[in-house]
């Protein structure tokens, strides 16, 4: 078919950056997940402003200097926390073209949008982990600092990239509006999330109100304006 294309979203994705710092990336696998075991529960439990990085740090049964050497503070880990919680929560996740056709065809292009973020709403829905750092940083406002990092991190993953792809497709078969930049648009879905994740946590709305929902607004953001 004209303009097929394939896009997979199995690869490994990683933050890039200076969060980890690159050093974290060394060490021992077995270190790497108790540092990460640790924190996930401690931020769980306590959430981001009550977890102490001091107490996590003799949870973990390492020096402060060596803590201080694979992560510059307390955000940094909680991004790092978060990302690879998003990455076990997501990462059976394969998107190709005979799942998701997406070809040239508008309502084709949208039917596999729709489909595409219900599995992955789904998916994150089934880790409870994932879903307490969600709400600890919705609980934060997206004026936090933490927010403006982690937006940045998030910019630099490969499924970042691939979610670029199948936009620039929709732009170039007219089912994706060419008149706001696309980085944009994705900042401005975000908030979106937010406000989907604060109606879920204040029982508002149920997990499965979400899914239809973000695709409701997501398409309302996106989609061409005839």
């Amino acid at each position: 078919m004209k303009g097929e294309i394939n896009f997979i979203f199995d690869r490994p994705v990683e933050p890039i950056g200076r969060m980890p710092l690159a050093r974290y990336e060394s060490i021992d696998e077995t270190l790497k997940a108790r540092i990460l075991d640790v924190s996930k529960q401690e931020f769980s439990t306590h959430g981001y402003e009550g977890a102490s990085y001091n107490k996590i740090i003799q949870k973990i049964g390492i020096s402060k200097g060596s803590m201080y050497y694979y992560f510059e503070n307390k955000e940094d880990l909680f991004i790092t926390c978060f990302l690879d919680a998003f990455v076990h929560a997501t990462e059976r996740f394969g998107f190709d073209n005979t799942t998701f056709p997406l070809g040239d065809d508008v309502q084709t292009y949208w039917d596999s949008i729709k489909a595409m973020s219900s599995k992955q709403w789904n998916d994150v829905f089934q880790h409870p982990v994932l879903m307490s750092l969600m709400r600890q940083l919705v609980s934060l406002g997206t004026d936090h600092p933490i927010f403006h990092k982690l937006n940045a991190e998030c910019e630099g993953l490969s499924e970042y990239g691939d979610l670029m792809k199948i936009l620039e497709h929709g732009v170039a078969i007219g089912a994706i509006r060419d008149d706001v930049p696309l980085k944009v648009l994705i900042r401005m879905n975000t908030e979106y999330e937010v406000w989907l994740m604060q109606e879920t946590q204040e029982g508002r709305m149920g997990e499965q109100q979400v899914v239809g929902k973000f695709f409701e607004m997501f398409k309302q953001l996106f989609e061409t304006r005839r």
